[in-house]
């Protein structure tokens, strides 16, 4: 079972050890000039949730998400990244499932934005019910695709 609580400043060390076991999030995200201080201040006017898993009260996972997001209003899923040790055990899942379960009381989906090159994420993603809505480019011209995920079961 994963209880999650909020991050506080005392866990900066776990969300670096995080990225640096994820080379692939953390070019993406810090690239070269940011740490992860930094990167957390540069989302603090979003007013999203940072948390952390933990698994027997042992730190395992941070996650970030939105409930609001100024692109369209909607709840969006920023970041998730497990230790690898805890790796193929179903715990990504589990939080994506969790966050969904929280923004389900005032949300029907929760979107999310993946690099068009980084086929994992994606194939992840939709492995956890994301579909794929639209191609996006930010300002710099990067493609993303974006997915959406359901989070109510339809009525019958």
């Amino acid at each position: 079972m994963l209880e999650n609580r909020y991050f506080e400043q005392d866990d900066l060390s776990l969300l670096e050890k995080l990225a640096e076991a994820h080379p692939a999030w953390k070019e993406e995200e810090l690239g070269e000039k940011k740490d992860a201080a930094s990167y957390m201040l540069s989302y603090s006017m979003y007013n999203g949730s940072w948390l952390v898993w933990e698994k027997d009260g042992l730190p395992i996972a941070v996650s970030y998400h939105l409930e609001w997001a100024p692109s369209n209003g909607k709840p969006w899923l920023g970041t998730v990244l497990v230790d690898p040790a805890e790796e193929k055990k179903g715990y990504a899942r589990t939080i994506i499932e969790q966050i969904g379960q929280t923004l389900n009381e005032k949300h029907k989906a929760v979107f999310a934005a993946v690099p068009i090159n980084r086929n994992e994420w994606i194939l992840f993603l939709s492995q956890c019910g994301f579909e794929q809505l639209k191609l996006e480019k930010d300002e710099n011209g990067k493609q993303f695709i974006i997915l959406v995920k359901p989070l109510a079961e339809a009525d019958a």
